[in-house]
């Protein structure tokens, strides 16, 4: 990620405001970071120096960004693929999304905890499970989703090929087997 910070003319997109590769990133000048702030917010809207971003209608024009990071964001949205296929569109012809989930290694359907029906009221299929949230401390973010290998399909389907690379390291402490980081790239 260093060398990435290091390019000249790469436009990045960071579904967050905060941690190490905001840190590293936000003194680019073609940085963009955002959260999501509100449902009742336009994609666009900056609220207290902060950009509101909904991944499932990005605000950002076709084929304008060269990479996309997301730390365990996607799993906390109600239509992920939508918000895949979002993703794809903002993305340059070879840009890549570099992200993590919750994956379900040894399964092959996603396991899809909740949903939100057509009057926009969340249905849940499981027992609610919440994620901290680093922009709302006090409340919980709910968990849609936790992904499993259907989801290497349906990101085929969408026009990426996908890598999944297993890091494993005790000096980094990155230890288990869900080290996983995956990388779409926009065909």
């Amino acid at each position: 990620m260093k060398d990435v910070s290091r390019l000249d003319s790469l436009i990045v997109y960071n579904t967050e405001t905060k941690g190490a590769f905001h840190d590293l990133l936000s003194k680019r000048p073609d940085y963009l970071c955002s959260e999501y702030l509100d449902p009742g917010l336009k994609s666009g809207t900056v609220v207290g120096g902060v950009m509101h971003q909904d991944l499932m209608a990005l605000s950002f024009g076709s084929e304008s960004i060269d990479l996309v990071l997301s730390s365990d964001v996607f799993e906390h949205v109600a239509d992920p693929y939508r918000a895949h296929a979002e993703v794809h569109r903002v993305l340059r012809p070879g840009g890549r999304h570099v992200y993590t989930v919750p994956f379900h290694q040894s399964e092959f359907l996603d396991e899809v905890r909740a949903r939100v029906d057509e009057r926009g009221e969340i249905v849940h299929f499981m027992e609610p499970v919440y994620h901290q949230d680093p922009v709302r401390l006090a409340e919980g973010v709910l968990v849609y989703t936790v992904f499993a290998v259907e989801m290497l399909g349906k990101l085929r389907r969408l026009g990426f090929r996908t890598n999944m690379y297993l890091l494993h390291s005790h000096w980094h402490g990155m230890l288990g087997p869900n080290g996983l980081v995956f990388e779409s790239i926009k065909e």
